[in-house]
């Protein structure tokens, strides 16, 4: 029976995402997603300790995501619309999370395991829009006024799903961390970075440490790149 408990963890994934979007709820939806994320460690965590990784997990965990960080968050983003007329900008923004997730999921999926992430992953994007959603029904000014621009609307969901399909874009992770400490330095600034934020804007700083990340990351590509130009001299 064991081969079927880390597949029944990610079911528990795509029924938390799926229950946020049948509810809708600016409070209870955020913190379902963000269960899906305990969920979606704790699957492949568990399939690796019992030593039952498969393909069909792998392939359901990605189904899940597409749900519960994908879908979810796009609904959700489309109910703080300010595009009341005839939906245009709303359906073109949030089909953007979907369709990029999906295929950054895809791309995930037959790529060979790197010691970093080829483009943003798609739950820090979803990380992103349940961020705004934390601010705003914490009545920030900032968001609120900001999501009232049919532009800042649409430009935001199109310029992060870009990143996410960015594939040449090395964003970092735990994954790539050593015992010498240079390897590891963008870590220790986004940590830095990511304290300083939650100082400063407190319930406003998760999608500004997602930002925070995306530019620590483009910095991180641009070195790798060269030390790697310099090494092939």
């Amino acid at each position: 029976m064991k081969q079927y408990i880390p597949s029944a963890i990610t079911a528990l994934n795509l029924i938390s995402g799926f229950t946020a979007i049948m509810i809708g709820d600016f409070y209870w939806s955020p913190i379902l997603l963000l269960m899906c994320f305990v969920f979606d460690s704790l699957d492949g965590l568990v399939a690796r300790a019992l030593g039952v990784s498969s393909e069909f997990g792998k392939q359901l965990d990605s189904i899940a995501d597409v749900i519960s960080f994908g879908v979810a968050p796009a609904y959700l983003y489309s109910l703080y619309s300010p595009d009341f007329e005839n939906r245009f900008y709303t359906i073109s923004a949030v089909s953007f999370i979907v369709i990029c997730g999906a295929i950054r999921l895809a791309k995930f999926n037959i790529t060979e395991s790197k010691p970093y992430f080829m483009g943003l992953p798609i739950p820090a994007n979803a990380l992103f829009y349940i961020g705004v959603i934390m601010a705003i029904e914490n009545e920030s000014k900032l968001f609120i006024t900001f999501l009232e621009s049919k532009v800042n609307y649409f430009l935001t969901p199109l310029l992060l799903s870009l990143v996410m399909v960015s594939f040449g874009l090395r964003m970092f992770s735990t994954k790539g961390m050593t015992k010498k400490w240079k390897d590891n330095i963008y870590h220790y600034i986004m940590a830095f970075v990511a304290v300083i934020l939650i100082f400063i804007f407190r319930y406003e700083s998760i999608p500004f440490i997602i930002i925070a990340y995306i530019i620590l990351s483009i910095f991180n590509t641009l070195t790798s790149r060269w030390l790697e130009k310099q090494v092939s001299i």
